[in-house]
């Protein structure tokens, strides 16, 4: 009862994380909220993961906010976790909220590193979602770095992402930013158009808060076009939004903003003071990039209202933040396009694999088909030879031909063999997955008795272990290849001057359903057992065989996505090891 209790608090918390998600395009406060509550119901129910995921979500919030250290210090607790458990989409998230932390504050160097390693995973687990984010983001990096180019790819990319992700909200916010590179251009009328059609999306998904950085963006333009009224009334509804949702980022640059449409409207007193909350905001959350930028309008404004004292004053301010940015930005840059080219070398040569790999499987596939055709092609030919064997047989009675007519016929069988295992290789290959229950009692016993005909079979002493109540749910035929080859294996390579023993077992662990066949054959050269599943390798030829049984069975094996094994010793013996994934009926139904 304690466990279902767990269980069904865990499945509420996560509903409220959900919720908060949901919240944080209207409602930061709320999302804050509620990511806070399931940090202590994770704890009530000592669930690390639930306080993980729960921190991941704050930390993300908290960054949004412009709390930079509270947004640090939950995203590397949450990734600590997540980089324990290999959980990649919490890895993702924690260090998008970390890069965001970085190049908010202008350490985009370091921004930009976490922001790649944030694309490689969400683009591994095909998250679009995510990676229209990092795109929007990294876009923004780009323009630090004064790169409009790759920040115009970046944004378009984020652009395409959002549309596979089915994500509106995601698709406005790189418009807003787009908006503002065709403005530095001078292409007003596109940037115009481009912002609102943001505004349009916004409007449309209600997201409150993207809503003020998109009216902040049509306020720039209406600058620039000189409509100085309907950048006043937007960017006023973008400050009285950012203050309601607690945005300072947002709060810093529209005041900054606010400050120098002021100065357009030569309303300096008024400017002044909207430039100095700036300046407050900035200052007291280390936004670097809007501390400067409201310095030097300050400059501006004293400097028109002909109070060159301080006027030099705000300007010597800003030329020391700006020298210090200047020499950090340089670093940065460096480093910066310096992890960028790492990652195009990592790209191109992913893509290199990916088109060898796409080769090989194309390959393969025309191998499987040749194989297929010319041994069905071969069967014909070969039964007709082995009827014409037999009829000679009748009609010759000279013991010297006969030999030979014998020697003949085995070699017609071990084409016959070899014929056979090319057809069971690519039929088990391409045969459609149909997965039942295993008899395990049933199937060992056929598989045994298939090989009664070996000439050594009377001899062997055969022990099996089947865990009793076994239920396991696969392939009927690729398992019973498996055991074919593996119970063959064993018996062919016996020793003649010993009892021979073939012991099979037959259980689950944790995870695997995990068989295990040995014999004391004559064991494999440790010279050779690296070669053993090669496609026609035999490691001895005194015993007859076609070199296709082992490479046969790791095809099969593989195909359950499972994993082989072996160990051996020169005439003490075999084992082999497989391992094959454990579905219950209900995973398959």
């Amino acid at each position: 009862m304690e466990h279902n209790g767990a269980k069904i608090k865990t499945e509420e918390a996560k509903a409220l994380l959900h919720e908060a998600f949901a919240s944080r395009i209207n409602n930061l406060q709320r999302s804050i909220a509620l990511a806070q509550q399931v940090i202590a119901i994770g704890e009530q129910i000592e669930s690390e993961e639930l306080r993980a995921l729960a921190k991941n979500q704050l930390a993300l919030y908290q960054m949004i906010q412009g709390d930079y250290q509270k947004s640090l210090t939950n995203a590397e607790d949450a990734l600590l976790f997540f980089n324990a458990h290999q959980n990649l989409k919490g890895i993702g998230d924690a260090k998008y909220s970390i890069a965001g932390v970085h190049y908010k504050t202008d350490n985009f160097h370091l921004g930009l590193i976490f922001l790649l390693d944030c694309l490689f995973i969400y683009r591994k687990i095909s998250d679009h979602y995510n990676e229209a984010r990092v795109l929007k983001s990294l876009g923004t990096i780009y323009e630090y770095l004064d790169d409009q180019e790759n920040a115009i790819d970046s944004y378009l990319s984020s652009v395409a992402a959002s549309k596979l992700a089915e994500d509106a909200t995601l698709e406005s916010n790189a418009y807003n930013p787009l908006s503002g590179i065709y403005l530095k251009r001078g292409l007003h009328d596109l940037a115009l158009a481009t912002i609102e059609k943001s505004i349009s999306l916004k409007e449309q998904t209600q997201d409150v808060r993207g809503l003020a950085y998109a009216l902040y963006g049509r306020g720039k333009v209406y600058i620039k076009l000189k409509r100085f009224d309907e950048a006043l009334q937007d960017l006023n509804h973008c400050l009285k939004i950012q203050l309601e949702v607690g945005d300072r980022l947002g709060i810093a640059m529209a005041y900054n903003k606010l400050g120098m449409l002021m100065y357009e409207l030569r309303q300096f007193s008024e400017a002044r003071n909207l430039l100095l909350l700036a300046q407050q905001v900035a200052d007291q959350y280390n936004i670097r990039i809007v501390r400067y930028k409201s310095l030097f309008n300050l400059h501006l404004v004293a400097k028109a209202e002909g109070k060159l004292e301080e006027a030099l004053h705000y300007l010597e301010q800003y030329i020391h933040i700006k020298e210090a940015i200047i020499a950090s930005h340089t670093h940065n840059t460096v480093k910066s396009y310096e992890a960028i080219s790492k990652v195009k070398v990592l790209e191109l040569e992913a893509e290199i694999q990916r088109s060898k790999t796409e080769i090989i499987e194309k390959k393969n596939a025309e191998l499987d088909s040749f194989f297929y055709r010319v041994s069905h092609d071969l069967k014909g030919p070969i039964s007709s030879l082995l009827g014409l064997n037999n009829l000679m047989k009748f009609e010759v009675k000279d013991e010297k031909v006969l030999k030979y007519i014998d020697m003949y016929q085995s070699q017609i069988l071990r084409i016959d063999n070899i014929v056979l295992d090319l057809i069971n290789l690519t039929r088990m290959n391409h045969a459609e997955v149909n997965q039942t229950k295993i008899d395990f009692d049933t199937l060992l016993h056929d598989c045994i008795n298939t090989y009664q005909f070996l000439d050594n079979f009377k001899r062997i002493s055969f022990k099996v272990d089947i865990e009793p109540n076994l239920e396991f749910y696969s392939e009927w035929a690729i398992v019973n290849t498996i055991l074919q080859n593996l119970i063959e294996n064993a018996i062919k390579y016996s020793m003649p001057d010993k009892e021979p023993i073939v012991h099979i077992s037959i259980a689950r662990n944790e995870k695997s359903l995990v068989i295990i066949v040995t014999d004391n054959g004559i064991g494999i050269d440790p010279k050779l057992q690296t070669k053993v599943f090669n496609m026609f390798f035999r490691a001895n030829d005194r015993v007859e065989g076609t070199g296709l049984g082992l490479y046969i069975l790791k095809r099969a094996v593989e195909r359950l996505h499972g994993e082989v094994s072996f160990k051996s010793e020169v005439f003490q013996g075999t084992s082999f090891t497989v391992k094959l994934p454990f579905f219950s009926r209900q995973s398959i139904l």
